[in-house]
């Protein structure tokens, strides 16, 4: 009777493991994480078949072994919840749609392939300019620093979509973290906001200061691209909660069920939210228009 009980005990995290056969999407998140289940509540909430999750944890932290879970469900489709859980994903499966979404990389189009695509981690940049310009009307000339190396396609973005919302891009480019705040210093100048985007050479919590104290002291407002950032100090930030994104990659998959191929679907963006900062703005001396607090669905932090 012992060794029944321990043989069970034994063998139970593989039989957990193991997904029901036939479900209609596995989802397999890079690991326990409170962003990752309000993603997956998001899918939900747009996704009504059978679900089954997995979390690259154990044994399901080698690929392999992912692999043969996933298949051992049959889904009709995959969702990969994280940068980790896209990669192994898009190497291991090959004969099943695979989803992405929050799987933060400098280029999420290395992603894609014959079965693969997903959400991009950010609206597109011309609604955060927008979001920008509603904020802050008197912004012209929005300075930014990157590094060429993880941003230079999102630059290229950006300057046609400030030339089309008659806004001035002042980039400098750098490509070592010692030379951001020489870059910062150098465009100052010449603008009256500051863009902060996702470049993993550039933004670190000195850079996120400095830019606050400039904020403040220049009277030149912050454009994030996070919600905690703005919670941090910065003016204004249009992003995409954890769940749009998820109920983005919910209507990808939809569209996948019903006939779309995976390969064939660029990335698809999220649906952003207003997010300001009221004390920031008032110290950054930026007169917010009445219609813009009253809009419905601005979060405003900050006192």
């Amino acid at each position: 009777m012992r060794r029944g009980i321990g043989l069970l005990v034994w063998l139970l995290p593989f039989l957990l493991a193991q997904p029901a056969r036939g479900s209609d999407v596995v989802i397999v998140k890079s690991k326990d994480l409170a962003a990752y289940e309000k993603a997956i509540n998001g899918f939900k909430e747009g996704f009504k078949g059978s679900v089954v999750t997995l979390t690259m944890q154990g044994r399901l932290a080698d690929p392999a072994n992912l692999a043969a879970a996933v298949r051992e469900a049959e889904p009709r489709a995959v969702l990969a919840v994280g940068l980790s859980a896209a990669k192994a994903l898009r190497a291991e499966i090959t004969d099943v749609p695979v989803i992405f979404c929050l799987a933060s990389t400098p280029s999420l189009n290395k992603l894609r392939s014959g079965n693969v695509t997903g959400v991009d981690i950010e609206p597109p940049v011309r609604d955060q300019f927008r979001a920008l310009q509603e904020v802050a009307p008197k912004v012209r000339k929005l300075g930014v620093v990157y590094d060429p190396k993880y941003s230079a396609r999102l630059v290229e973005d950006a300057r046609r979509a400030a030339g089309e919302l008659g806004l001035q891009l002042v980039a400098r480019e750098v490509r070592e973290r010692r030379e951001v705040g020489e870059a910062l210093r150098q465009i100052l100048p010449q603008v009256d906001g500051l863009w902060l985007l996702r470049d993993v050479t550039v933004v670190t919590r000195e850079f996120l200061d400095q830019a606050l104290i400039i904020q403040a002291e220049k009277k030149i407002p912050v454009l994030a691209y996070s919600d905690q950032f703005v919670r941090k100090g910065a003016v204004v930030a249009f992003a995409a909660s954890y769940q749009s994104q998820g109920r983005k990659a919910a209507q990808i998959i939809m569209a996948i069920l019903e006939g779309a191929k995976a390969g064939e679907m660029s990335l698809q963006t999220p649906e952003g939210s207003l997010i300001i900062n009221r004390g920031a703005a008032e110290r950054a001396g930026v007169a917010v228009p009445d219609s813009v607090w009253k809009r419905a669905g601005v979060q405003v932090v900050g006192q």
